[in-house]
């Protein structure tokens, strides 16, 4: 698998991602209006942060490869 085609794949997982992130929001955000506990969905929320993170750190250094690889190209 090419580099651009790692980096289109984390962004697609960062989109699934951020989609489930916003659902979660949602989700805290009516149950904190009504008073219902919000414990799930936290926990389920500081998961997907953590991939959220993880994913940015792959992205950028599959990033920082494929820059890293054009200079030396095209010196």
């Amino acid at each position: 698998m090419s580099r651009e085609d790692e980096i289109a794949q984390v962004r697609e997982q960062v989109g699934v991602l951020a989609e489930q992130v916003g659902t979660l929001l949602d989700i805290i955000s009516r149950r904190t209006s009504s008073g219902a506990d919000t414990t799930t969905a936290d926990d389920k929320l500081e998961v997907l942060e953590t991939l959220m993170w993880k994913l940015h750190r792959r992205q950028s250094r599959l990033k920082a490869a494929a820059s890293s690889i054009g200079r030396e190209a095209r010196a």
